[in-house]
């Protein structure tokens, strides 16, 4: 049997790993109507994000999202570590992290992240992802993807100038949602070092 054609920009190991999750996955959410979507850096790819190999899968979702997910991921590999409330100096989510096909894939339930320069609550984010969230279909499949308008901003609050660089050529070249990127940016939990990145990155003012 042919191999099916990689989605553009991502890595056809991640795209195996990705697809064999998403036949439980796409069906279980949809029944359970629970919000959640892909994201992290490979959602970021499936977006137009160029020259980088994700080295993971970032599933956000509610927390009884996530209890529906490890089932599903859990089926499809191994599970490192179950589903479980947890909290660190960054996030705080009810968080699992399982293998499959040698690709490391954690999923994230209420996940809040919160830093110096201020936090981002997912749960805050539903209702506006519900309409904003963007969809790639691969291998016939239709993947929810947080919006890369959203990941620009958690980077930023994250301190990481690679991936915010990164988001910003991709923005900046694919085009993106400016009314969006300023609705996010109004947020009073982030702080003014996070807003003030995001803009100069992008070359906007506010």
């Amino acid at each position: 049997m042919a191999t099916p054609p990689a989605a553009p920009g991502l890595d056809p190991h991640i795209q195996n790993a990705l697809v064999a999750i998403m036949r439980c996955v796409v069906p279980s959410m949809f029944k359970a109507q629970e919000p959640w979507a892909l994201m992290g850096s490979t959602a970021s790819v499936l977006q137009g994000l160029r020259d980088y190999t994700p080295p993971d899968i970032d599933l956000a979702t509610t927390r009884d999202g996530a209890y529906i997910m490890e089932g599903c991921v859990g089926n499809s590999g191994a599970t490192v570590r179950p589903v479980a409330y947890s909290s660190s100096d960054r996030y705080t989510s009810y968080f699992g992290i399982f293998e499959v096909m040698d690709v490391k894939v954690e999923v994230m339930g209420d996940l809040i992240i919160h830093c110096e320069d201020g936090r981002i609550d997912v749960r805050d984010h539903w209702s506006r992802w519900s309409e904003e969230v963007r969809v790639r279909e691969v291998e016939g499949l239709h993947i929810p993807l947080i919006a890369v308008e959203w990941q620009i901003v958690a980077n930023a609050l994250l301190g990481r100038p690679e991936r915010v660089a990164g988001c910003a050529a991709c923005m900046r070249e694919q085009g993106y949602d400016r009314a969006f990127l300023e609705t996010l940016l109004t947020d009073q939990q982030l702080g003014e070092r996070t807003i003030s990145w995001v803009r100069r990155e992008l070359g906007i003012g506010g």
